[in-house]
C-alpha cells in the first residue's frame, strides 16, 4: 500500500530544506500529523509571512521587514567600518557581542567552485560597490575560518587590494572551522577586539 499521495507531497516538499533527507522529512511529516489542525495552520502562515514581508536590506543585504534595515538606517552606526559576514545569524553574532559599533555587508553565503558557487552567486560585487561610492575606511572580513571561509577572504582581499582601505580579519582566537554564530559573545568579542590587518 501506498502512501496517501497529500502525506508523500508533504514529505517531497520537506526535503527541500537543507539538510532534510527521506527519513528526517517522514519524521517532520508524522510530527505534523500528531498535531492539531490549528498549530499547524500557523506554521503554514508563518511561512508565507514570512515570504511576503522578508526582503534583503537594499544596503548590507540582511534580511529585513523594511528596507533599509534598523542598523543601516541608525545615523549613530560607524558608516566607515564594514563588517563582511557569511549569512545573517553572523551579524546577531556580533550584536550579541556588543563588539561591533560599524556596519554591516551580508555576503549570502562562501565561495564554494566544487559546487558551482563563485563570486557571482554571492554579494561581493555590491560590497566592491560601497567601498567604491567611498567613505569606507576599514573591512572586517568575519567569513569562518574553514577553507571556504578562508577562500572568499581571499578573494575579497585581493579584489580589494587596491583601494587603499584597511581590511582586517578576527583573531586567531576563533577554533578552525567553527561557525561564527555558534560562538560566545566573550571568545567573539575578544577575536573582534584583537582583530589582524591583513595588509
Amino acid at each position: 500500500m501506498n502512501r496517501p499521495r497529500s502525506l508523500a507531497t508533504l514529505i517531497e516538499a520537506l526535503q527541500k530544506f537543507p539538510g532534510v533527507g527521506p527519513r528526517t522529512a517522514q519524521r517532520m511529516a508524522d510530527a505534523v500529523l500528531s498535531m492539531d489542525y490549528e498549530a499547524a495552520r500557523e506554521i503554514s502562515r508563518a511561512v508565507l509571512r514570512v515570504k511576503k514581508t522578508i526582503v534583503n536590506c537594499s544596503v548590507c543585504g540582511i534580511h529585513t521587514e523594511r528596507d533599509p534595515c534598523d542598523i543601516c538606517d541608525n545615523a549613530a552606526r560607524d558608516r566607515g567600518f564594514i563588517c563582511v559576514v557569511e549569512e545573517d545569524e553572523d551579524v546577531f553574532a556580533f550584536e550579541r557581542s556588543g563588539a561591533h559599533p560599524g556596519v554591516y555587508h551580508v555576503l549570502g553565503g562562501v565561495i564554494k567552485a566544487n559546487k558551482g558557487v563563485g563570486p557571482d552567486k554571492l554579494r561581493i560585487g555590491q560590497l566592491a560597490e560601497r567601498v567604491r561610492e567611498g567613505g569606507v575606511r576599514e573591512i572586517l572580513i568575519a567569513t569562518d575560518p574553514s577553507l571556504y571561509g578562508e577562500t572568499t577572504a581571499a578573494y575579497i582581499i585581493e579584489l580589494l587590494k587596491d583601494t587603499g582601505i584597511i581590511m582586517t580579519r578576527p583573531a586567531r582566537g576563533i577554533p578552525t572551522g567553527a561557525d561564527l554564530d555558534y560562538l560566545d559573545s566573550e571568545t567573539l568579542s575578544h577575536a573582534y577586539t584583537e582583530r589582524k590587518e591583513i595588509m
